[in-house]
């Protein structure tokens, strides 16, 4: 029987690898971001919450246990139902799972899709400001960046003042 240690589980663990493939393979996208999130209690049992984001938009959130099978599967934050466990030892369970998520997967994407689209973008508006003002900008900065060039060279050479007079005291010494 396969096992995790929750507590190390990693994008790059072996079983989450093999998910992550299975999963690319079957809906046809990739995942370009894995996340493994720390330890957590769901319904008494010590899970691994592992966030996958499909190239498509979609969101999987998949609950692993300590016996390398996931007991609990979130599609863009709804429970979804699994027809396996994704479990590492029983290899129909894990492709009855695959198929059944990359269905769903590939039936809500056009909803995603159509969500996408309404989802407008803002840009912040542009600062239309004349050449002149940008000139005066870049004048003023320049001259703080001046004025702070000044300190930092007038502290510069209090510390080289202060450090000969360590080193001349440590040689008196």
């Amino acid at each position: 029987m396969g096992s995790l240690n929750l507590a190390t589980v990693t994008p790059d663990t072996p079983y989450i690898k093999k998910i992550k493939a299975a999963l690319e393979k079957a809906t046809g996208q990739s995942i370009p971001l894995v996340e493994v999130k720390k330890v957590q209690r769901k319904a008494g049992v010590s899970v691994v919450p592992v966030f996958l984001v499909f190239a498509g938009g979609q969101e999987l959130n998949l609950f692993a246990r300590a016996s390398a099978d996931v007991i609990k599967a979130e599609l863009n934050g709804k429970e979804v139902i699994l027809p396996g466990d994704f479990s590492d030892d029983y290899q129909q369970t894990f492709d009855n799972a695959v198929s059944g998520l990359a269905k769903l997967i590939r039936e809500s994407q056009s909803k995603v899709e159509q969500q996408n689209q309404k989802d407008k973008v803002k840009l912040p508006p542009r600062k239309n400001r004349s050449i002149q003002q940008q000139i005066g900008d870049k004048r003023e900065e320049e001259k703080q960046l001046d004025q702070e060039l000044i300190d930092m060279t007038a502290q510069r050479d209090q510390l080289q003042v202060q450090l000969e007079q360590a080193q001349s005291n440590s040689a008196a010494a």
